[in-house]
C-alpha cells in the first residue's frame, strides 16, 4: 500500500472479544476488507489484533465527508449489528475514537505486523509530542522494512504512533533504530508516565 492522498483525519476503534467470540471476531474483520475496499473516501484501512481477545480498527481519510461516509457505511453498520453478540462493553460513543493525523510514511509491501503506542503529553507538552512525530516521519524514510507509520491526536494531550512491517524482522529493526531511540529519549520530557510497556506489538489481519 502506498498513496498519495492527504490523510488529514482517521477513526481508531478498540474492542474485546466475548469468551468464545474469538474467532467470529476475526471473521468480522476479514469481512470488513471487501467492503472497505468499495469506499473510495476511505484512504488507509487496517484490522488488527492485540492480544488473544483484544482488536481494533484504524483508518484514514482525506476529508471529513469521507469519515462520515465510511460511519454511515456496510461496515460500521455491521460492526453496530453485532457489537452485542460479540463484544465486550462496545460503546460506540468511547470505543469509536476520532482522531487527526499529524504526520504519515508509506512504502509497498505486505502489512502483517506493527506497533501501537499511545502516549500522554505532559501539561504544556503537546507541541512537542506534534514536532516528534513529524521527526519521526521523517526518520522513517530511512527504515525501507517500515511500511506504513502514523502519527495522531485522540485529544489535546493523547497521542498515538501506529506503524507496519512485512515480518518480525523489519519490526525488531524498528524497534532498534532511531525513532524507538528518539521517542524513549524524549519521553521523560515531554510524556506523561511512559513506558516501554506502551509499545503494544500487533497482528495485521487485514489493510486497504
Amino acid at each position: 500500500m502506498k498513496n498519495k492522498k492527504k490523510e488529514t483525519m482517521g477513526l481508531l476503534v478498540t474492542m474485546k472479544a466475548k469468551a468464545g467470540k474469538t474467532k467470529d471476531v476475526k471473521d468480522f474483520l476479514f469481512g470488513g476488507l471487501p467492503l472497505v475496499l468499495q469506499e473510495s473516501e476511505t484512504v488507509s484501512w487496517f484490522a488488527f489484533q492485540i492480544d488473544n481477545n483484544t482488536f481494533g480498527i484504524y483508518d484514514t481519510f482525506e476529508t471529513e465527508t469521507g469519515r462520515q461516509a465510511h460511519l454511515k457505511g456496510e461496515v460500521a453498520k455491521a460492526l453496530l449489528a453485532h457489537a452485542d453478540d460479540l463484544l465486550e462493553n462496545f460503546d460506540a460513543n468511547t470505543s469509536i475514537q476520532f482522531v487527526n493525523v499529524i504526520a504519515s510514511n508509506h512504502k509497498s509491501g505486505t502489512q502483517n505486523k506493527g506497533f501501537l503506542v499511545i502516549m500522554n503529553a505532559k501539561a504544556g507538552k503537546s507541541e512537542a509530542v506534534e514536532h516528534f512525530l513529524e521527526t519521526g516521519r521523517q526518520l522513517v524514510d530511512n527504515e525501507p522494512e517500515t511500511l506504513g507509520w502514523y502519527g495522531f491526536k485522540l485529544d489535546d494531550t493523547t497521542y498515538a504512533i501506529f506503524d507496519t512491517f512485512t515480518k518480525d524482522s523489519g519490526r525488531d529493526t524498528h524497534l532498534n533504530g532511531k525513532v524507538a531511540a528518539a521517542l524513549m529519549e524524549n519521553a521523560p520530557v515531554i510524556l506523561k508516565d511512559f513506558s516501554a510497556t506502551a509499545i503494544q506489538k500487533i497482528d495485521i489481519l487485514a489493510s486497504k
